[in-house]
């Protein structure tokens, strides 16, 4: 640890005690230290925290375990980065609940390209899933966009590995600290990820495991971090469906998926269908309907709508893409 000031270390050491949250632990620490001086700094956090009634003693306590995570951290490639630090996702900051602290491995400009989508979907697709998640992937990357998913089985890895066969940057989100990786089976691919410039993010400290709640509460970072939200295939009650309803709280476009008739008794694109009737996704049913979508979508660095001008002819394809 430097002898800085860190905001990151004072959210980790609150959100370590018993009833404190993310919002409680961003109305103690409202923006970044304005000293360098990492004792002072403390100091200041711990007044406040005796102010909000939170025993002192028990914070100097998290206080000492959240620079030793921090530590332990930077051994490990990984970095962590509150939300009151420049470097911290704009795009995550302005989502309703943002994690307070990100930690990131791997190019920490991977999260902050100028376009960004997830590509999302149920772990179980039908072959018919796995060929188009892979394309997906593949034509995003060719459109000018970094892939975010959740380096789960199924469709996420088919995404990832459509992104890397594309030589693209691609974010993984994990419901974990990055000291490991899961499933195991992904390693390999989450090494691809980061030679490639990519990089993994979770906003759990290392050493944590997984917990059944985590992967839920990562899918609102997902569509945080992106432009828009992709769905490959989900049933009607699938986790890909938390994804789904954070897009729609961000106001993040969403698209899916269009199954060709054969596939349409399939439970894993009920989701698809329902989402495509209800209106909440633009039907997605060949490559060139993909390619129309991501084009109309703002970069980061662009939200105002780019001057009239001849377009080039999207590339046809089925969404065998």
């Amino acid at each position: 640890m430097s002898g800085h000031a860190s905001a990151a270390t004072a959210l980790m050491a609150l959100m370590k005690l018993p009833r404190v949250g993310r919002r409680a632990a961003l109305r103690i620490v409202a923006c970044r230290p304005d000293e360098t001086d990492a004792a002072r700094y403390r100091d200041s956090i711990l007044a406040r925290a005796g102010q909000a009634r939170l025993p002192e003693r028990d914070l100097a306590e998290a206080w000492k375990r959240a620079e030793e995570e921090i530590e332990m951290g930077m051994a490990a490639g990984i970095r962590a980065f509150s939300i009151h630090d420049p470097d911290y996702p704009s795009r995550l900051s302005e989502i309703p609940d943002p994690p307070a602290v990100l930690f990131v491995k791997g190019n920490p400009q991977a999260v902050c390209r100028p376009k960004t989508i997830a590509v999302v979907g149920t772990r179980e697709p039908t072959p018919y899933g796995e060929t188009v998640a892979h394309r997906s992937g593949k034509t995003a990357v060719e459109a000018g966009f970094a892939v975010v998913s959740g380096l789960a089985h199924g469709c996420d890895t088919f995404a990832h590995e459509g992104c890397l066969d594309a030589s693209g940057v691609g974010v993984a989100v994990m419901a974990h600290g990055l000291d490991k990786v899961y499933p195991a089976a992904n390693r390999g691919l989450a090494a691809r990820l980061l030679d490639n410039g990519g990089c993994l993010v979770s906003e759990y400290p290392i050493g944590t495991a997984a917990a059944r709640t985590a992967f839920a509460e990562r899918d609102r970072i997902q569509s945080g971090l992106s432009d828009a939200v992709f769905v490959i295939e989900t049933d009607v009650k699938g986790g890909t469906m938390h994804t789904v309803r954070f897009s729609r709280e961000q106001h993040r476009p969403l698209a899916c998926v269009s199954h060709p008739d054969k596939w349409l008794s399939e439970d894993k694109t009920k989701g698809n269908q329902k989402m495509i009737a209800d209106g909440w996704a633009t039907p997605i049913p060949d490559g060139s309907a993909l390619l129309a979508f991501l084009a109309k979508l703002p970069s980061k660095k662009e939200q105002r709508p780019k001057k009239a001008g001849p377009e080039e002819p999207p590339t046809q394809g089925s969404l065998a893409l």
